[in-house]
């Protein structure tokens, strides 16, 4: 065989060899890549602060109140606009336990700066409530310079289950490269699922015993968050899930219709209207001369106002079975769970019937879907029920009126816990002349260039529950703010407030006295 034959040979065997080692190697340079900002496609660095290069997540329920969620992501932060996603934070409880815990953090070309373990995190006591039984778990990555990458992997275990993790696909000002959602259910259970602001769907297959959906996205580009447009939910897509059976504590539950759902609530709360026959006679006694029932529930609502105070308590199953009624009654607080059953407590000793209703209580939610039984409530409210009528209570605040929910909670689809189960029901909405807010100004200036000033305000609705709030229940000094940073006053030297509460259209008189005039001292 010649020489050159056999140099020839020796070339295409080294070619061969190193087309091999190319193949097997390809796949971890790609996956070294996504650590690296530069590789990161031009169209989707448009209006975003952050990437999301890879993400997997791993539902995996094994029965009614046992689950698994598995997340592995890998996202590019490209400036401080997105340092959000520097912060791990999860929230745990007698329901939810963090497995083992895994963070590390890369610079622009993808180099490893640091790593994290579980025991590495800040863990704190979850809320400001009286005597939390949860753990917030913490970890804020702090960077020099962007673009960085974080790598997080991390596994929670459902010991009970109410709510199953929503698919949230993208954030504002986030872009998405590849991002993928599967969810392993016994078939027996199944699951509902509904996207919003979305026109996914899901790969389904069967294995045995076990149905699976797979959510999959890639190459999404940025949505900017503009300041004063809809919400957030309203806006990015989202795949709701939801339960058909459940179980949280021992307690089983059927979240297929809203129906069920509020047999379950009811279920919880049933033995906790326990006032003492001593206390109902006092309630009784307490609205004898009220000619009707809106007036003596009027009177009980005032009770609860001047004697009981609301308490953040995060006990209970998931925070939904409240403290007993006779317990509030003789600590004088409560959640709002709590306030709302003992009211219903207080009320039904004098021979009038409530609900309470679950509510998602913030300035910004949308209205709970009927079509779709998934819980997304926060609050209960409290519900007397009347064919033209009804009468709504805000049982946690010391300032609203009888019958006036607030801004939180109006204009909601509320869950009605009756005997018959829950049933869905719109709250009232406040209309604009509900609304008012007047001042008449006498300002008297003396020649030296002190002066005083007599305010009068006409208030109602919003406006009454604002001042009721920052005026009437503080102290000197917070008043004087309230004033001064939310009103515009100039600040006084001494001030006196008058009102009156119980006026629908509260006046309040605010009485001003000022050394110097500052507008009139320079001449």
């Amino acid at each position: 065989m010649s020489k050159s034959l056999l140099k020839g040979n020796e070339l295409m065997t080294r070619f061969c060899c190193t087309l091999l080692f190319m193949i097997f190697l390809l796949p971890a340079l790609a996956q070294e890549n996504i650590y690296n900002a530069f590789t990161i496609p031009a169209d989707l660095k448009k209006n975003a602060s952050t990437v999301k290069r890879e993400e997997k997540i791993l539902f995996e329920i094994k029965s009614k109140n046992k689950a698994y969620y598995t997340v592995h992501k890998v996202i590019t932060i490209l400036s401080e606009a997105g340092k959000n996603e520097l912060l791990f934070y999860e929230f745990t409880d007698k329901f939810i336990s963090l497995e083992e815990v895994s963070i590390e953090l890369f610079d622009s070309k993808g180099i490893s700066l640091n790593k994290y373990r579980k025991e590495d995190l800040y863990k704190q006591a979850a809320g400001d409530g009286l005597v939390p039984d949860g753990k917030i778990y913490i970890k804020q990555l702090a960077v020099l310079k962007y673009p960085v990458t974080v790598r997080i992997d991390y596994t929670l275990k459902f010991n009970g289950i109410l709510n199953y993790p929503d698919y949230r696909v993208q954030i504002p000002d986030q872009a998405v490269e590849n991002s993928e959602y599967t969810t392993r259910v016994p078939a027996e259970l199944d699951l509902r699922y509904k996207p919003k602001n979305t026109a996914i769907v899901p790969e389904i297959s069967v294995e045995g015993k076990t149905k699976i959906y797979k959510w999959k996205v890639s190459q999404l580009p940025a949505l900017a968050d503009e300041a004063g447009t809809v919400s957030r939910e309203s806006r990015y897509p989202t795949v709701l899930l939801a339960p058909n059976k459940f179980e949280l504590d021992g307690y089983d539950g059927d979240m297929s219709s809203w129906q069920n759902f509020g047999y379950w609530y009811g279920n919880l709360a049933k033995d906790a209207i326990n006032l003492t026959e001593e206390r109902k006679q006092f309630f009784i006694e307490l609205v004898k001369n009220a000619p009707s029932d809106k007036e003596k529930a009027a009177l009980i609502y005032n009770y609860l106002q001047q004697n009981c105070r609301y308490v953040l308590i995060a006990l209970g199953i998931g925070g939904f079975k409240p403290f007993e009624a006779s317990f509030v009654d003789l600590k004088k607080y409560g959640d709002c769970k709590a306030l709302s059953n003992y009211t219903q407590a207080c009320l039904s000793a004098v021979g009038i019937k409530s609900y309470q209703a679950l509510v998602n209580a913030a300035y910004n939610k949308e209205p709970v879907d009927p079509d779709f039984p998934h819980n997304s409530f926060n609050h209960v409210i409290l519900c007397i029920p009347n064919h033209r009528d009804s009468i709504w209570l805000e049982c946690t605040s010391t300032t609203n009126d009888f019958g006036v929910l607030g801004s939180f909670t109006e204009n909601r689809n509320a869950l009605l816990i009756t005997e018959d189960g829950g049933k869905l029901v719109p709250t009232p909405a406040s209309r604009a002349n509900h609304n008012t807010f007047s001042s008449y100004s006498v300002i008297q200036l003396e020649e030296e260039g002190s002066g005083n000033a007599n305010i009068r305000f006409i208030i109602s609705g919003e406006y009454k529950q604002d001042f009721m709030r920052y005026i009437s229940n503080e102290k000197k000094d917070d008043q004087k703010k309230f004033l001064v940073n939310y009103l515009g006053f100039i600040q006084p030297d001494d001030f006196v407030i008058t009102n009156d509460k119980k006026d629908v259209k509260a006046v309040t008189v605010v009485t001003m006295e000022l050394e110097k005039i500052p507008d009139f001292t320079s001449g």
